[in-house]
C-alpha cells in the first residue's frame, strides 16, 4: 500500500517537472510555473504525510516530519490557487491566502501531536475546498472543453480528498489511492494540456493580431529572399501597383521595381541584411511602379526568420508625394514665380559653385531702364507680361553655355561660363543688348526696351558671390548714366567710390551729433573798393583724426539719407551764433550767405525757423542770404517759392547761386524773390577773353536792370577782377581775393575792415 501512494507521490513530481519545463520554454505564462511547483509540493506532502509516515510516530522526527508535510501540502494548495486566479487574470490577495493557509498549517501541525488521524481529517478538508475553489474559477461558465475537464478533475480530486479519512483514518485505504492516483495524473495531464492549449491560442490569436495590423497599416511590408517575394501586405502591394500577392511574386523585384542603376545597391543591402540577424538599413530612393509610374519610397530593411530561414523584411513608405512637394517648394525657392527663370537663390549657388573653382567667367547684371514708367503708366500686369516676353527672347537667344536670371523686379542676370577675356565678354554682352533693337508686343502696345548692363569678371573683380554680385551691380548702376541700351565694365575705383558714400552716410549722423561739422568763411568784397561786405558760410567736416571730408561727399550723403534738415538746421545756428559773437566783439554785423538744400524747404516751417533763431540772437534779419541753386530751384518750384517770398517780406537777403548753369535762368530771375545772383565760377573763368566778356555784359546789365546784387564767385586772378568791376559786378568772391577762412581769422578780418 505504501508503494502505491509513494508511486502517486512520484508522478506528481513528475507532472509538475513537466509544467515547469513547460514554463521553461515559455515564460510568459506565470499560471504553468505555479501549475508546475503546485504538483512538485502535493508530491512531497503525500509522500511525508502518508507514505513514508510509520505506524507509531511520536517525538521531534515526526513532528519535523508532519510540519515538512503540512508545509508542502498548503503550499501547494496555495500555488494551485493562485494559477487558477492568473489563469483567468484574476487578482490574488496573496497575503490574505497565505495567512489563512498559514493559520490551517499549524492548526494541521497541532492535531497531529493529538492524533494524526484528527490532522489527516483536516488536510483532507483544507485541500478539498481548495481543489473545489480552483475547479469554479476554472471550469464553470467556461466552453473550453480542456477547461471544464480540468475543472471537473479539480472537482474529482476534492472528492477523493474528502473521502480518504472516511475509508481510513489515516487516508491509507488502497481505493482513496487508487483514486487519487487517477485523478491526480488525469489533472496534472488536463493542466499541462490547457497551459499548452492556451500558449498556442494565444500565439494563434497574437499572429492574427499582427496579421490584421500588417494588412491594414498604411506602411508597406515586404519578405524578400533573393529577388523573391515571399509577403506582402495590402499596402506594399498598393504601393507598387500590384492587384495581388501572387502577381508580385512570379516577378523579379529587383530587375522590375528597381532603376538599374540602384540595383547593385539594392543587392549590396540585401546581403547585408541576410549576413547580420541585428542588421537595420534604412534606405531611401527612386522606385519604378509595376504599372510604370516614377515612386520614391523610404524604407527600413532588417532581418526576420521566414519559414525556417534568414529573409528580409522591408518596411516601406510611399514618399513619392512629399518629394514632389519638396522639388515643388525648392522649385519655388529657386526660381521666380513670374518668368519661371532662376531667381537670386538659385543664381547665388551657381555663384558659390562657379567661385569655387578656378575656370574664369563672367557676370552680366542687366536691368530695364525706367521700367517704373511703364508700370505706373501702362499697369503693372502689362509690365508683368513685358517681363516674361524679355526673359524668353533672352533665355532663346543667349549662348547654350549661359544661364539667365531674374534676381527681382527688372534685374536679370547671366551668367557666362568659360568666358576667359573681356573681348569675349563684351561681344555677348553687345550680342543680348543687340536682341533688344526690336520692340515687344505685350497687351495690345508695342514697346521698345532699353537695358543697362554692368560686366564683372571672375576672378579679377571678386573671388565670391557677394562680391561678383556687387561689382556687376555697381557697372550697372554706372551704366545707367548713360543713354539707351549701354554696358559698363566694373573698375576697382567703383568700390572705391561706392564705399567712401556708404561710409559717408554711416558716418554723417554721429558727425553731426558730435559736432564734427564746422564752418568756415570765404570773404566777398565790394567791387572797386575791395571792401569787405560779406561772407559764405562753408561746412566742413573735420573728423577727430584731423582729416576732413569733401563737402561734394556729405551734403550729397545727407540729401540722400534724408540727413539734410538736420545738417542744415546745424549749419544756420552756427552761423547766427557766430553773427551774435562778432556783434558783441565788433558791434558789427556782416551779411552771412548760407546755402541751402532745397530738401530743406519741404518742411513748411523752414522760414519761421530762420526768423526764430535771428529773433533770439537780436540779429537783424538782412544779417543771414540765404542762397539756393537755380537747378534746385526749379526742381522744388512748389516748395521754394513761397518760403522764399516769406523770408524776403521778413527782411531776410535771397540769392540765386550757381546762376549760367540751369536752363531757365531768365524766367527764374523773374519769378523768385531774390536779392542777388550769383554767377558760376564757369562763367568767370574764360576772362578776359572777349566772347565771355560779351556774356557777362549782358548779364549784368540783366541783374542791374532787375535791382540785384551780382556777386562773381571763383575769381581767380586780378585781370579776373578788374574784368568783372569793369562789366558791372558789385562783389567779388575767389581765392585771388580771399580764401575760405576759420571762424576766428574771419572775425580779425571783419575787425581790420571796420577799423
Amino acid at each position: 500500500m505504501d508503494s502505491l501512494i509513494l508511486i502517486s507521490s512520484c508522478m506528481q513530481v513528475a507532472m509538475g517537472t513537466a509544467l515547469l519545463l513547460l514554463w521553461l520554454i515559455d515564460k510568459r505564462y506565470l499560471y504553468v510555473r505555479l501549475w508546475g511547483w503546485s504538483a512538485v509540493l502535493l508530491g512531497v506532502g503525500l509522500a511525508l504525510g502518508i507514505a513514508l509516515v510509520p505506524e507509531h510516530m511520536d517525538g521531534a522526527r515526526g513532528d519535523a516530519q508532519a510540519f515538512g508535510a503540512s508545509l508542502a501540502v498548503m503550499a501547494s494548495l496555495y500555488l494551485l490557487m493562485a494559477g487558477a486566479r492568473a489563469y483567468r487574470d484574476l487578482p490574488w490577495p496573496h497575503r490574505r491566502w497565505a495567512a489563512a493557509l498559514g493559520l490551517a498549517m499549524v492548526l494541521i501541525v497541532g492535531l497531529s501531536r493529538v492524533q494524526l488521524s484528527y490532522a489527516v481529517l483536516a488536510a483532507a478538508i483544507i485541500l478539498a475546498a481548495g481543489n473545489w475553489l480552483s475547479a469554479a474559477w476554472i471550469g464553470l461558465g467556461t466552453r473550453s472543453r480542456g477547461e471544464r475537464l480540468v475543472g471537473l478533475s479539480l472537482l474529482a480530486s476534492g472528492g477523493v480528498h474528502a473521502i480518504g479519512p472516511v475509508l481510513d483514518p489515516l487516508s491509507r485505504a488502497p481505493l482513496t489511492h487508487a483514486l487519487g492516483l487517477t485523478v491526480q495524473t488525469i489533472l496534472s495531464l488536463g493542466l499541462i494540456l490547457l497551459s499548452v492549449a492556451r500558449a498556442h491560442r494565444e500565439v494563434r490569436e497574437q499572429a492574427d493580431r499582427f496579421s490584421r495590423l500588417a494588412e491594414h497599416s498604411l506602411q508597406g511590408l515586404a519578405v524578400l529572399r533573393g529577388h523573391r517575394l515571399l509577403y506582402a501586405n495590402r499596402a506594399a502591394l498598393a504601393i507598387f501597383g500590384y492587384a495581388e500577392l501572387g502577381q508580385a511574386q512570379r516577378a523579379d523585384l529587383l530587375r522590375e521595381l528597381v532603376p538599374p542603376d540602384l540595383q547593385p545597391a539594392a543587392e549590396q543591402r540585401h546581403a547585408q541584411v541576410m549576413a547580420r540577424a541585428d542588421a537595420r538599413v534604412e534606405w531611401e530612393g527612386p522606385r519604378l511602379s509595376h504599372d510604370g509610374r516614377s515612386l520614391y519610397v523610404r524604407g527600413l530593411s532588417s532581418q526576420i526568420e521566414w519559414d525556417g530561414a534568414p529573409a528580409e523584411l522591408q518596411a516601406l513608405i510611399d514618399d513619392t508625394a512629399r518629394q514632389h512637394a519638396i522639388q515643388a517648394l525648392r522649385r519655388q525657392a529657386l526660381h521666380d514665380e513670374l518668368t519661371g527663370l532662376p531667381n537670386r537663390n538659385f543664381a547665388v549657388e551657381q555663384l558659390q559653385r562657379l567661385t569655387a573653382r578656378s575656370d574664369p567667367f563672367a557676370l552680366i547684371s542687366a536691368d530695364v531702364d525706367r521700367f517704373q514708367l511703364i508700370n505706373e503708366t501702362l499697369g503693372h500686369e502689362l509690365g508683368d507680361e513685358l517681363l516674361r516676353a524679355l526673359g524668353e527672347r533672352l533665355c532663346r537667344e543667349l549662348p547654350a553655355q549661359a544661364m539667365l536670371a531674374r534676381l527681382g523686379e527688372d534685374q536679370f542676370i547671366v551668367l557666362l561660363e568659360g568666358m576667359a577675356d573681356a573681348a569675349g565678354a563684351q561681344r555677348e554682352v553687345e550680342r543680348m543688348l543687340a536682341l533688344l533693337e526690336q520692340p515687344f508686343s505685350v497687351g495690345g502696345q508695342v514697346l521698345f526696351v532699353h537695358l543697362s548692363a554692368g560686366v564683372a569678371l571672375y576672378p579679377q573683380d571678386g573671388r565670391d558671390a557677394p562680391s561678383l554680385l556687387r561689382a556687376a551691380d555697381s557697372a550697372m548702376h554706372r551704366a545707367k548714366a548713360l543713354p539707351g541700351n549701354s554696358y559698363v565694365f566694373f573698375d576697382k575705383g567703383m568700390n572705391r567710390a561706392a564705399r567712401a558714400r556708404l561710409q559717408a552716410e554711416q558716418a554723417l549722423a554721429q558727425a553731426i551729433q558730435a559736432g564734427e561739422i564746422l564752418l568756415e568763411y570765404q570773404p566777398k568784397f565790394r567791387a572797386g573798393t575791395r571792401r569787405l561786405c560779406g561772407f559764405e558760410a562753408l561746412a566742413r567736416w573735420q573728423r577727430p583724426d584731423g582729416t576732413r571730408v569733401s563737402p561734394a561727399e556729405f551734403v550729397p550723403a545727407a540729401e540722400r539719407t534724408g540727413q539734410i534738415k538736420g545738417l542744415g538746421e546745424l549749419i544756420l545756428q552756427t552761423a547766427v551764433a557766430q553773427l551774435r559773437d562778432w556783434h558783441a566783439r565788433y558791434a558789427a554785423v556782416p551779411t552771412v550767405a548760407v546755402n541751402v538744400s532745397p530738401l530743406q524747404f519741404e518742411d513748411v516751417d523752414f522760414a519761421q525757423q530762420v526768423l526764430r533763431m535771428l529773433d533770439q540772437a537780436g540779429l537783424p534779419h538782412a544779417a543771414i542770404e540765404i542762397e539756393i541753386t537755380e537747378t534746385a530751384a526749379i526742381g522744388h518750384l512748389g516748395h521754394v517759392l513761397p518760403q522764399l517770398e516769406r523770408l524776403k517780406r521778413a527782411g531776410v537777403l535771397c540769392s540765386l547761386d550757381d546762376f549760367g548753369t540751369g536752363q531757365s535762368s531768365l524766367t527764374m530771375l523773374r519769378k523768385l524773390p531774390i536779392s542777388t545772383m550769383k554767377l558760376d565760377r564757369s562763367m568767370v573763368e574764360p576772362l578776359p577773353r572777349a566772347d565771355a566778356a560779351a556774356v557777362l555784359r549782358a548779364t549784368c546789365a540783366l541783374g542791374h536792370s532787375l535791382g540785384l546784387e551780382i556777386v562773381a564767385e571763383g575769381v581767380e586772378t586780378e585781370d579776373q577782377a578788374q574784368a568783372l568791376e569793369a562789366l558791372g559786378c558789385t562783389q567779388l568772391q575767389g581765392f585771388h581775393l580771399g580764401r575760405p577762412l576759420s571762424a576766428a581769422a574771419a572775425g580779425e578780418l571783419l575787425a581790420q575792415a571796420r577799423s
